[in-house]
């Protein structure tokens, strides 16, 4: 479960320690939560050089959940996935999309219809991210205390 995005002004001082240097934010937002959505505008423009460190920066089992161009995958786009690769949970919009599906949550999610959801796609041993658009800390300490309820 996580986030869209790992940077969020709200979040200083609160989610992350007022002297945390930003470029550690990634590490740190990966300690609490398995994934983090990136709409492709936020990781296609980014240099191999940073895309390497966000993997360097994550443990084994992060994933992104990565949004993919509208137009197609461009080569420029392929060569960061490769980079991306040991990380990459989703891509979502290619018409190749495998290995799992998304559970896009906003404002206050009834977590008992995302309790029975979840156990049904449990079931289905496909890979489920769910995502707090809204980036709302509040909601994910509660989705996250859900899924350590649940065992997932």
């Amino acid at each position: 479960m996580g986030s869209a995005g790992w940077e969020h002004p709200g979040w200083a001082g609160h989610f992350y320690p007022d002297d945390l240097p930003p470029e550690w934010r990634l590490a740190f937002y990966n300690t609490a939560f398995s994934c983090v959505y990136l709409a492709h505008e936020e990781w296609a423009g980014r240099d191999l050089q940073t895309l390497a460190g966000w993997v360097a920066d994550t443990r084994e089992a992060f994933r992104f959940v990565l949004e993919a161009d509208p137009a197609g995958l461009r080569d420029s786009d392929k060569i960061r996935l490769e980079v991306l690769a040991p990380r990459i949970g989703l891509i979502l919009g290619n018409q190749a999309e495998t290995g799992g599906r998304v559970i896009w949550l906003e404002g206050s999610p009834d977590l008992k219809k995302l309790a029975k959801d979840l156990q049904a796609f449990a079931a289905t041993q496909e890979a489920v991210y769910v995502i707090v658009r809204d980036h709302d800390l509040e909601t994910m300490k509660q989705v996250k205390t859900l899924l350590e309820i649940m065992g997932l």
